[in-house]
């Protein structure tokens, strides 16, 4: 009785505050509380009826981290008389029916706490709310609500109250305070890569480079190593990649590495931010995660700021392959890779598995239909794309006596893509910024033939520079590093 009574109390106190605030008719504001104690997230949203009769809210999205179910992690919906509300659990559905026009209040639960299951910790830890005393953590895909009504273009964010001894960051003002309003576009490549973190053992550690905050985020709670050993990521690798691109207009970066809650082996996923990427993770680091944490960033520019268009995953070799391969150069470039991670990576995990799948000459427009049926059509895009752009590299180094890279034709493609004001990229963006260093029409014919065909590269007709060797075993090409190569002179 004493927290039913507790509950209204905040719902009156928030109504009677908030209604004396003006709200902009186009924005959707989430008006959040919590005790520090309990796995419930309350929530009161406000908006402007804008003269309808009624508003339909749809709550979760099914697919990220396979959650059929999430509707049942609501409770206790209420609204001010004498509006109303309906629910249509089957669809997910929230309607909000107006008697009145002006603001509304839509006060809902979220019952956040952690699922304890092994098998789908990472899709339950990555993309739910996850809330237990102490602890807070959340992205924006099973957060916010969705609309179809177009009236709303925005999304505001801010706690009425919280715990004031908590640690607290969010990603969209990694200085903020959980008192100030965040605002960000109703699209859901903003709201989506959105997070908010609140706990005890919450570590909010700033490095500015070159003029630029990186923020690591990271746990007390983790006695082990991989908190450290993220600090050259925040350091140098990512001030590396942004000297790469020669971009260094992001306002900040931030790196956020939380420990699962479930007792897992060692194991790592995440998500990209907006400026940003957040893991969930198990264990030290290792050349995996080190590869996985690399690849991410690298996203920030290829796959983000550079994608190319691809109606299906035909051309994911560049979004995701040609980004691996990218992520690598760094690595050696940075020195996180040695010799003998950068061939572990080359040869185990994209060479060898690649010129073995049985699925490996697939048509980049098959990809698509079978991605889901098992792991190896889903890799497919990956190897293929890192292996091409390898020889690529390798390509214009020849040509041009070792005085340009694939990095060259990397900032000439991006310059003239953020001109054209960064629209998807196509093969005749991709061939006239090839055209100072390569031969257009051969390169043409290899993305056909290579990339879309699925035709694989043959390395005993083609050469590479002195730095690599490549040689057969069992039909697959093992690469190698001639003696005294110097990786980092190499990936310069």
């Amino acid at each position: 009785m004493k927290r039913s009574l507790f509950k209204i109390l905040i719902i009156l106190f928030s109504c009677s505050i908030h209604s004396q605030i003006k709200l902009p008719d186009n924005r959707l504001d989430y008006h959040l509380s919590w005790d520090g104690k309990s796995t419930l997230l309350e929530i009161d949203l406000m908006y402007n009826s804008n003269g309808k009769d009624s508003t339909v809210f749809i709550f979760g999205q099914p697919t990220p981290g396979s959650q059929p179910k999430m509707f049942e992690r609501l409770r206790d919906l209420q609204t001010d008389k004498p509006d109303f509300i309906e629910t249509q659990p089957d669809e997910r559905k929230i309607i909000m029916h107006h008697k009145t026009n002006g603001v509304k209040h839509l006060h809902f639960t979220i019952n956040c706490e952690l699922i304890l299951n092994v098998k789908a910790a990472l899709g339950n830890e990555a993309f739910l709310p996850t809330i237990a005393p102490g602890f807070l953590y959340t992205l924006g895909y099973q957060l916010f609500l969705q609309t179809s009504d177009k009236s709303y273009t925005e999304v505001g964010v801010v706690w009425d109250s919280w715990p004031k001894d908590m640690p607290f960051v969010v990603s969209t003002n990694p200085e903020a305070a959980p008192d100030q309003m965040q605002v960000l576009p109703l699209d859901q490549n903003y709201t989506n890569t959105f997070m908010l973190q609140m706990g005890h053992h919450l570590s909010i550690n700033k490095y500015a480079m070159n003029g630029i905050p990186n923020y690591l985020i990271t746990s007390r709670s983790d006695t082990g190593t991989l908190p450290e050993q993220l600090i050259p990521f925040v350091k140098n690798f990512i001030p590396q990649v942004r000297d790469f691109w020669k971009d260094y207009d992001a306002p900040y970066y931030i790196l956020s590495a939380i420990p699962l809650r479930n007792k897992v082996g060692s194991t790592m996923t995440g998500m990209g931010l907006k400026n940003g990427f957040s893991i969930r993770y198990n264990g030290p680091l290792d050349i995996e995660k080190t590869q996985l944490i690399a690849h991410e960033i690298s996203h920030n520019w290829i796959g983000i700021r550079l994608r190319y268009e691809s109606k299906g995953a035909e051309n994911n070799w560049f979004n995701e392959g040609l980004n691996d391969y990218i992520a690598v150069y760094n690595l050696a470039r940075t020195g996180l890779f040695d010799d003998e991670a950068f061939l572990n990576h080359m040869n185990k995990h994209n060479l060898t598995p690649h010129y073995k799948s049985p699925v490996g000459n697939l048509p980049g427009d098959s990809i698509a239909a079978h991605f889901n049926d098992n792991h190896l059509y889903e890799k497919i895009p990956y190897q293929r794309g890192l292996i091409y752009a390898f020889y690529l590299d390798n390509q214009i180094r020849l040509a041009s006596a070792g005085e340009k890279t694939i990095r060259d034709f990397l900032l000439d493609l991006y310059t003239r893509n953020k001109a054209d004001h960064s629209r998807p990229i196509t093969i005749d963006d991709f061939t006239k910024a090839i055209k100072p260093l390569l031969s257009e029409d051969i390169v043409a014919w290899e993305i056909q033939n290579y990339m879309l065909n699925g035709d694989l590269i043959d390395f005993n007709k083609v050469k590479l520079i002195d730095a690599f060797t490549v040689k057969y075993t069992d039909g697959v090409p093992i690469l190698g590093l001639s003696a005294k190569t110097d990786l980092k002179k190499i990936y310069r």
